[in-house]
């Protein structure tokens, strides 16, 4: 009992550990800024674009000076390859991340994760990936109402796959622990109206900036932000288990809460706290949204894994 509570000490990372944030969008820059203001000493590793609109994303003015952050090209003239791997042999928790569909290959999840180095814990974003509610009216949606819709496009879930039998495989050589989390259609990531004079509407300061509304596609109405206020309760559950959108995918593509949603900030955070969590250890747990206006505190999203591994 000694050894395997010290094997499980050891796999989780503790605030001011090193931590290397990899990928791509907000959802990435966002796991970047929760891992910072949990106190980890955070490198996050995009590409320029996201390093040039990343300090904004974070903070008002894009001063990050008063956070553990940095943020550090993986492509591109200005990328350090001796840097990177550098970085990466410090760090004890890596977290991977990508906006949008797209799964890391062999040769990225190799860079950093591997032997002789500090890692401990590896948390990565995948997919819903067991089919349910998906098909014709997800397809349809994702066309018509919201690119972002998750579908579960069968190359994409053979990709998705793949990338889960290489980090668990390359954690295993690494000595290290992995966690799995998976989301399914991403919205929102802002603040939502936090601290507004005479507005009873509600929001998370940990999410990104309201720079984030100006991204992407464009509505009358930014429904994100209203999603921001009305979807911050979360439903962690361990397992690919979460459902797609179904038969009402169309009605629920943007601002209204529905089966297959997760949120941004919420994910972004589960690959912050699996880092540290003990339960979260060589498992996997799907995010999803539901209608609430609290966000989690750290203590209830620890709470909220060992209840799920239970």
């Amino acid at each position: 009992m000694l050894v395997v509570l010290a094997q499980l000490a050891a796999a989780v990372v503790t605030p001011s550990a090193k931590v290397v944030v990899v990928g791509a969008g907000p959802v990435c820059i966002c796991a970047a800024k929760v891992a910072a203001l949990r106190g980890f000493s955070t490198t996050c590793m995009v590409y320029p674009a996201d390093c040039e609109q990343g300090p904004g994303l974070v903070n008002e003015g894009g001063d990050i000076s008063g956070l553990p952050l940095s943020f550090m090209p993986i492509a591109g003239p200005d990328a350090n390859e001796e840097q990177i791997a550098a970085t990466a042999a410090d760090a004890e928790g890596v977290i991977f991340a990508v906006d949008g569909t797209g799964a890391f290959g062999a040769p990225v999840i190799e860079t950093f994760v591997k032997p002789g180095t500090a890692l401990k814990r590896v948390s990565v974003m995948s997919r819903n990936l067991n089919g349910e509610g998906m098909g014709f009216f997800a397809n349809a949606a994702k066309f018509a109402a919201n690119k972002e819709v998750w579908n579960a496009d069968e190359k994409a879930v053979e990709d998705y796959k793949a990338m889960e039998a290489a980090i668990a495989t390359s954690a295993s050589a690494a000595g290290a622990e992995y966690t799995v989390i998976r989301a399914g259609t991403l919205k929102g990531g802002g603040p939502g109206t936090t601290g507004e004079a005479n507005d009873d509407r509600s929001g998370e300061p940990s999410f990104l900036t309201p720079a984030f509304y100006a991204l992407g596609q464009q509505d009358v109405v930014n429904w994100r932000l209203i999603y921001d206020c009305a979807a911050l309760s979360v439903n962690l559950v361990a397992g690919d288990m979460l459902p797609g959108p179904g038969f009402n995918a169309a009605l629920t593509a943007t601002e209204r809460i529905g089966p297959g949603d997760s949120h941004r900030g919420a994910v972004a955070t589960a690959l912050v706290e699996a880092l540290r969590s003990p339960d979260a250890g060589n498992r996997d747990f799907a995010v999803g949204a539901e209608e609430g206006r609290t966000f989690p505190t750290e203590a209830e999203w620890q709470a909220m894994f060992k209840k799920a591994a239970a």
